[in-house]
């Protein structure tokens, strides 16, 4: 299955995760929301996916993410190849030391966000576990 994004289709999908799944934060604990993705060329060199939080509503330009915020680096919206959502995701939450305390795990509601994207006539991939868009 391959799927290609414009460029306003891949800044409406960014803005629909930030209105239904939550911020997210480069800090896992603190995040609402969690994705993994990679672009064009690290398919190319190394297969190298980035995992973190989805971007805020602030971090979306009109034609990529913008640099210094969740992702850290911009990224242009026709490079992405591939992000990933998953149904259930999670990560250990320290304690006020700083030490892990316990790993805790947060749910999804990626249904609601493929209502959503359908109704934006965005191309995506539904399964018990994750949604994806691949443009490869």
């Amino acid at each position: 299955m391959t799927h290609s994004l414009t460029v306003p289709q891949w800044r409406t999908f960014f803005l629909l995760c930030a209105d239904i799944l939550g911020p997210g934060d480069i800090r896992l604990p603190r995040s609402k929301s969690f994705c993994a993705w990679t672009v064009f060329t690290r398919l190319e060199e190394d297969l190298h996916y980035w995992q973190s939080g989805l971007p805020h509503k602030k971090e979306i330009d009109e034609a990529w993410i913008t640099d210094g915020g969740t992702w850290g680096q911009p990224f242009s919206f026709d490079q992405l190849a591939h992000v990933i959502i998953p149904r259930k995701w999670g990560c250990e939450h320290p304690d006020k030391n700083g030490n892990p305390e316990k790993w805790v795990v947060q749910t999804q509601e990626i249904d609601a966000l493929s209502a959503a994207l359908k109704t934006e006539g965005i191309d995506h991939r539904l399964t018990d576990l994750i949604l994806e868009v691949r443009c490869f």
